[in-house]
């Protein structure tokens, strides 16, 4: 029987590309980020502790996600447009990227550090940080070469090694009562080890004669890389606003608040990459509008129900899991919950899938000005629940542009989704939003 139901829970995994183990890897480094919060909020509780790691993590990604979220779409698309052959070579060019713009990241993050007002850490917090950052950074090449190579068994392998270290070495120096130093010299600990680890795998990174496939990389995904810096870029350019300008308390707050679910962004975003791969295969080929509208049907069914069962209860998960100290963060987690409705639409993947990755540029310059512009006229007035209501309306808007250019490339997008459906749970989470509402 246990055999039987582990085959079961493997079949369901593979399927789809080997979909279901990218989302139980994706899902292992989202949940680390919320498993930390929950032992700061806890255990640690001094808001000054908790702000200098929300701001460092801030920094870390704002300055990151990017060009790794940016490969991380296209990669899976542009390695399987060459000879399984050559796939180590396109690895290790990944490599090289991936090392160059994480050490200007890390430069960044030391320069807005120290001469940020609002920020203003200590030199040592900061060089330590950007150690752990280039060794994660350098890393995530590793993902995907399990997962192309079908190596599923070493990606859920190296994603739970993961989990643990990010979760228990940090912490564990603050749970002690030692200083904050200490949690970020085991950060930078867990970036060298990565980094090191990284090296072993992809052999021989820097032999410089091997470089061809940097300049196909970088023409490839410049598009994706600089659509996300305006595109999911406001979100933390907002954020650099929100801390300049409240409490440090409310920063911890929106902070909690803004964590969106990770199962929903994992299964979305882990839909979004196997469609991109998907398209350049099978595009318009028999059965692929039919296969993608099923999947799309189970990926409603498995998120909806979800979605509308957490926004009637946020107020009571966020008392029970955190503390009544950051109760207040569940309105802002509320109304980021609505842009589920657009995260399950999928036109990015299509476009992308086609080599129209241009588009994706066009619509995040919108999206990055509508953001900001929202953020900065609804946060004076409505606090950081305003700063979430310009976010939710910023996402919505770069998606119907996205769909839009989708007709104009004549790709008939209606036929990716189930739109009774969508429009059922779409209606039910909006009623259930309603109905969280504060009295």
């Amino acid at each position: 029987m246990i055999k039987r139901i582990s085959d079961s829970l493997k079949n369901k995994l593979t399927q789809g590309e080997g979909l279901g183990y990218l989302q139980v890897y994706n899902l292992l480094k989202a949940t680390s980020i919320v498993v930390i919060s929950i032992i700061f909020a806890k255990f640690i509780k001094t808001p000054l502790l908790i702000n200098n790691w929300e701001t460092l993590m801030l920094m870390g990604t704002g300055y990151t996600f990017f060009y790794v979220s940016g490969m991380g779409y296209t990669l899976v698309s542009f390695v399987k447009g060459y000879q399984k052959t050559n796939w180590p070579e396109v690895f290790r060019n990944t490599f090289f990227l991936l090392f160059f713009f994480g050490s200007v990241s890390a430069a960044a993050i030391i320069i807005t550090g120290r001469y940020t007002n609002s920020i203003a850490m200590p030199l040592n917090y900061l060089v330590l940080f950007s150690v752990y950052t280039i060794g994660t950074v350098c890393s995530t090449v590793n993902e995907y070469i399990y997962f192309l190579n079908r190596s599923y068994n070493k990606l859920l392998g190296w994603g739970l090694f993961n989990f643990l270290l990010f979760i228990a070495l940090p912490t564990l120096p603050l749970l002690y009562g030692f200083q904050f130093i200490y949690a970020l010299y085991a950060l930078a600990c867990i970036g060298i080890v990565k980094f090191i680890f990284t090296l072993s795998l992809i052999n021989k990174p820097f032999y410089w004669k091997n470089l061809n496939y940097i300049k196909p990389l970088l023409k490839f995904n410049w598009p994706i890389i600089v659509s996300l810096i305006f595109g999911t870029g406001y979100i933390y350019f907002s954020t650099f606003i929100i801390k300049a300008n409240v409490l440090l308390t409310e920063f911890n707050l929106f902070r909690y608040g803004s964590r969106e679910f990770p199962l929903f962004i994992v299964m979305a975003n882990s839909f979004s990459i196997v469609l991109g791969g998907l398209t350049v295969e099978k595009f318009n080929t028999p059965g692929f509008w039919t296969d993608l509208k099923k999947n799309h049907l189970r990926l409603l069914h498995q998120l909806f129900p979800m979605a509308c069962v957490l926004m009637l209860s946020s107020k009571y998960i966020f008392e029970l899991v955190f503390s009544l100290e950051f109760i207040l963060s569940y309105p802002v987690f509320n109304i980021l919950l609505l842009t589920l409705i657009a995260r399950v639409l999928f036109p990015q993947s299509l476009l992308m899938g086609q080599s129209k990755t241009r588009f994706a540029f066009y619509s995040s310059v919108f999206e990055f000005f509508i953001g900001v512009i929202l953020v900065v006229v609804l946060t004076p007035l409505y606090g950081i629940r305003g700063a979430a209501y310009g976010l939710v309306l910023a996402f919505f808007s770069e998606k119907f542009l996205l769909i839009v250019f989708c007709y104009r490339q004549n790709i008939a997008f209606h036929q990716s989704i189930n739109f009774k459906w969508l429009a059922l749970y779409s209606v039910l989470l909006i009623l259930s939003f309603y109905y969280s509402l504060p009295s």
